[in-house]
């Protein structure tokens, strides 16, 4: 049987090849929407609402599954998650229109929702504050990989077969990882919260109520809701762009979009050292930076005279993004109580999220309204990152102020 110590380890290696395959999961539909527009003959506000499909269930999903994970703990939410979303992803191969492919989306995006707080949790039931931002920046890298192995893997797929033949491929490889995450999670004897002191009972109203009225809870999912517009902004578009604007075929535009998330990978593992050595409840200094930096990059991308510099301009925009997402999440996780984590980070993230689901949607109608001018876009989106930069000037830190989310709810301990 695996220690602890090793057993945590496990935990989060697995839980980061889960996160992986969902992000392929995730962002294939923004490659495969190309010929799905040919097939389906869909205009730019039709693509744009299907991508958003999984958006809106994302962030709605997110109340009830951060609730879920704190009740019901993470080895039966978080199977069940990664369960529901592969047979989402398996639906959007066997549609037969527009609208039953919104659908699968929804599902998918159902099953996606519950899994940032679920991870968060799992962290904070096996590793001590000060050192959680490492296990969860590895988790989140698997956006990283799973963009950039996804954007060789969803190309190919769809080249040498079909669309529908690569949603199935990737819906089915989620389906064993659901099976070997339930196993891996399995509870030992004996073992308990490493972070977490004994619990109370309270009643959820004095718990939630404590977390609404908490002005660092908005805060945060302000700045997340920006951040998310720019880059799911970027990531919804750039694929069509780079095709029907610069030129490139499918394959090309393929291997170039991997370069960008390979190297955020490693952002991710640095920003997480970074987080627990020298920013601990300093978090908002990094997400001011990495606003500043993304939308210069971003500015400077849009105006390239190639596309290896613009991708490179790309690259470093995708690494302070980066920076941005894991300092929301440790920002959670350090300042808010344990018994509070997963519901903090659902709610959160499902108020940040309404901004993944606008930002398709409304980069699609920018589009239409101006003859696909892409610089109106990315004018917009430079627009939303500055705002993020604002937002995240006015947060505390813990080394002035003791934040009121990090003092346990009256008659809870904490």
């Amino acid at each position: 049987m695996l220690s602890q110590i090793k057993r945590r380890h496990v935990i989060v290696a697995m839980l980061f090849v889960c996160w992986v395959v969902g992000f392929l999961d995730k962002t294939a539909i923004n490659i495969a929407i190309i010929p799905i527009v040919d097939e389906f003959h869909l205009t730019s506000e039709q693509s744009g609402m299907i991508i958003s499909a999984f958006f809106l269930a994302y962030s709605l999903t997110q109340l009830v599954g951060g609730y879920l994970v704190d009740r019901l703990g993470t080895r039966s939410v978080l199977t069940s998650a990664v369960g529901i979303w592969s047979l989402g992803t398996v639906a959007c191969g066997a549609v037969s229109s527009a609208m039953g492919l919104a659908v699968s989306r929804v599902l998918v995006g159902m099953g996606e929702a519950v899994f940032p707080a679920g991870s968060s949790v799992a962290i904070t039931e096996n590793f001590k504050k000060e050192s959680m931002a490492r296990p969860k920046s590895v988790i989140q890298s698997g956006a990283s990989v799973g963009f950039a192995v996804g954007s060789l893997v969803t190309t190919a797929l769809i080249a040498y077969f079909n669309w529908r033949v690569m949603f199935v491929t990737l819906g089915l490889v989620g389906l064993v990882l659901a099976i070997a995450l339930y196993l891996v999670m399995k509870p030992v004897a004996g073992a308990a919260s490493i972070s977490a002191g004994p619990k109370t009972a309270k009643s959820e109203k004095a718990r939630i109520t404590a977390l609404l009225k908490n002005a660092l809870t908005w805060k945060i999912a302000l700045c997340y809701f920006f951040t998310n517009i720019v880059f799911w902004g970027l990531q919804s578009w750039l694929p069509s762009y780079w095709v029907n604007v610069k030129g490139m075929s499918m394959m090309s535009m393929g291997a170039y979009s991997a370069i960008p998330p390979t190297l955020g990978f490693l952002s991710f593992l640095f920003c997480g050292w970074l987080l627990d050595r020298y920013f601990h409840k300093k978090e908002k200094y990094l997400i001011c930076i990495g606003a500043l930096v993304s939308a210069a990059f971003i500015y400077l991308m849009a105006n390239a005279s190639s596309i290896p510099l613009a991708f490179f301009y790309l690259t470093v925009s995708n690494v302070f993004l980066n920076a941005i997402s894991i300092s929301v999440f440790v920002t959670i996780m350090k300042h808010y109580p344990s018994h509070s984590v997963g519901t903090a980070t659902g709610l959160i993230n499902s108020l940040a999220q309404i901004g993944s689901f606008v930002s398709p949607t409304a980069i699609g109608a920018i589009l239409h309204a101006t003859d696909q001018n892409y610089q109106t876009a990315f004018l917009a989106i430079i627009g939303c990152a500055v705002v993020t930069f604002a937002v995240a000037a006015t947060l505390p830190t813990g080394s002035k102020d003791e934040l009121v989310a990090d003092q346990a709810i009256p008659g809870l301990v904490k």
